[in-house]
């Protein structure tokens, strides 16, 4: 199969770890999306270059079936910690269910929302905030 990611994106990133026989898989073998951003408050897909992250991470898991991920979605800690685990949980959830639309088998993946748990800048600014919406893979098996 021939895949046509960026150079410098996240896809690289886990295609060169897939290929790399001597890269273990463990708690820290994660993928940060570089290009999938959501309408704030809400699980829908905004910009064309989320799509096409998608499908480069649907191709490449098509292409190595043996691939096994795991989607994690956080937000930021507006809104409330219910509202915003759910909030994960269902960007979680429209990222799996984009990616089994783009032909990857759903027992292959899996999908967590964290909430605002684990943030990963400071929630006091606007740049902080948008730092810690995010979804990232945790690879599970290769």
């Amino acid at each position: 199969m021939n895949l046509n990611i960026p150079q410098n994106g996240m896809e690289n990133k886990l295609l060169a770890f897939i290929k790399d026989p001597n890269a273990p898989v463990n708690a820290q073998t994660w993928f940060e999306f570089d290009r999938l951003t959501f309408a704030i408050g809400t699980s829908m897909i905004l910009q064309i270059s989320s799509q096409e992250q998608l499908q480069g991470i649907a191709d490449i898991l098509k292409a190595y079936p043996n691939v096994h991920v795991r989607i994690n979605a956080y937000t930021d800690d507006q809104g409330g910690t219910t509202a915003n685990l759910k909030l994960s949980q269902d960007r979680a959830n429209s990222v799996m269910a984009r990616l089994v639309a783009r032909g990857v088998d759903s027992l292959r993946l899996d999908a967590i929302g964290y909430g605002e748990d684990h943030p990963v800048a400071d929630n006091s600014t606007e740049e902080g905030r948008a730092g810690n919406r995010r979804i990232t893979l945790r690879m599970i098996r290769k």
